[in-house]
């Protein structure tokens, strides 16, 4: 069997900055509670919230979503969060974002997000984001932050 080897490439990675792009505040419904054998499922359904910034202005889809964390054994929560947008002008938008939150509240993800390739948002198609937040002491209201990576 062949080695693997790592090609020779002349290209540079460059360096990954990020640009803030909008704000998603979420508002849910209490939260759902069972045990699984990958540790506790939390599901909160998303009631209601909007995003706001500068190239993106929408109101997030009543009962569109919701939020799946499994939390672990070391009370981490693996994320997996599902939006429907409206934005401004009509236009639907769909936004899934995954990741972890600690104990302590650091939060990160990663945002998928699907748009009309016909649209004023397609731009939304092919940029990656990375998503921090900060929920609110009920757990009922999450700010997620949305930053570009350059």
């Amino acid at each position: 069997m062949q080695d693997f080897v790592v090609p020779q490439t002349d290209k540079a990675l460059g360096e990954v900055r990020l640009e803030y792009a909008f704000q998603l505040q979420a508002r849910y419904d209490p939260p759902q509670l069972s045990r699984t054998p990958k540790g506790e499922l939390r599901y909160q359904d998303i009631a209601s919230g909007e995003v706001r910034g500068e190239r993106l202005r929408a109101t997030v889809y009543p009962n569109s979503g919701g939020q799946y964390d499994t939390v672990r054994s070391d009370r981490i929560r693996d994320v997996d969060a599902h939006f429907i947008l409206k934005a401004e002008n009509g236009e639907w938008i769909y936004l899934e974002h995954v990741g972890y939150r600690r104990p302590d509240g650091y939060y990160r993800a990663i945002a998928y997000i699907d748009a009309s390739t016909q649209g004023a948002y397609d731009w939304l198609n092919n940029t990656t984001f990375v998503v921090t937040a900060k929920e609110s002491a009920d757990q009922r209201q999450v700010d997620f932050y949305y930053y570009v990576a350059n």
